[in-house]
């Protein structure tokens, strides 16, 4: 209760200058920890881009191999993780659930490398969508599916949640997970991705042209050669990932962004990881930021 007293003396008082048993004032931005009447508060930050939705090709967000020929296909078929965050737009494209693929719901693509894997999202009578996870054959028609619409999770537009997937060779087990809850999960052979470098893309997928584009936003993008999640966990917004030997790609997605030279329609986007080729989005990207006060431990 002595924590929301604050927060909403926070809002109401704007500028105004804090102090406490008469000790010089401390400025609020993230990352400062300040005591008030012994309840302990953080800021914390998040700053994301979203996307309108537009179905140009100059649109798309997708990571490639570019000038390197290995740094999707250095990824092991047996072992990997892809984990994002993602807020969905009111008038996001919601796809048809009994259409078996992607390209025929309809659906907004979350992310998807063609002929191996795709997530997109369909209809709910429980929520608002939820999110369909094919493993794509050559055709891209999927030969495996696990889906979130039968599950405890009831996803809601204009709200954040986190989807990984993951798949790990010592239990040969794999993985869908929405929140840090266990969707589904099979030992089938099937969900082994073939190794290649087929683009991974985030915001639209191509079967032989550019579709089903997202509207909504996106951050901290992970891509890994180990399955982070063995088993269930809790996600959390604020902590950044950390980067070790086994993220191949890292994108945190704070608004640093290096334009192109000569000045072009698109900037680069933060790297962190192994991957070695530069990955750039549209500059008409709304990028947002927001402070936070949260609680301490």
């Amino acid at each position: 209760m002595k924590l929301i007293k604050f927060i909403s003396f926070l809002i109401i008082i704007g500028n105004l200058t804090l102090t406490s048993c008469e000790r010089e004032a401390l400025p609020v931005y993230p990352g400062t920890i300040i005591e008030i009447d012994t309840v302990f508060v953080k800021g914390a930050n998040l700053t994301y881009p979203t996307f309108s939705g537009s179905d140009t090709s100059a649109d798309r967000f997708y990571a490639f191999s570019g000038t390197s020929s290995t740094d999707l296909s250095s990824m092991s078929g047996e072992d990997w993780t892809y984990e994002l965050w993602i807020k969905v737009d009111t008038d996001a494209l919601i796809g048809d659930a009994n259409e078996p693929s992607g390209q025929t719901a309809g659906g907004a693509c979350i992310s998807e490398r063609g002929r191996i894997f795709e997530l997109y999202l369909i209809e709910d009578s429980n929520a608002d969508y939820a999110i369909k996870y094919n493993r794509l054959d050559n055709d891209n028609l999927p030969v495996g599916t696990m889906d979130s619409s039968d599950s405890s999770i009831n996803l809601e537009f204009d709200e954040w949640a986190h989807v990984a997937i993951s798949r790990s060779s010592a239990d040969g087990i794999a993985k869908f997970y929405i929140n840090g809850t266990l969707i589904d999960s099979s030992s089938d052979a099937l969900w082994i991705h073939p190794v290649n470098d087929t683009w991974l893309d985030f915001n639209y997928m191509y079967r032989g042209g550019n579709m089903n584009f997202f509207k909504g936003s996106f951050d901290d993008i992970r891509v890994s050669y180990i399955d982070r999640y063995p088993s269930e966990f809790e996600p959390n917004h604020f902590e950044r990932h950390e980067v070790d030997n086994n993220t191949l790609l890292q994108m945190d997605l704070d608004n640093n962004l290096t334009p192109f030279d000569p000045v072009s329609d698109y900037d680069k986007v933060e790297i962190k990881g192994i991957y070695t080729y530069f990955i750039q989005v549209v500059n008409t990207v709304f990028w947002t930021s927001k402070d936070y006060v949260l609680p301490t431990e």
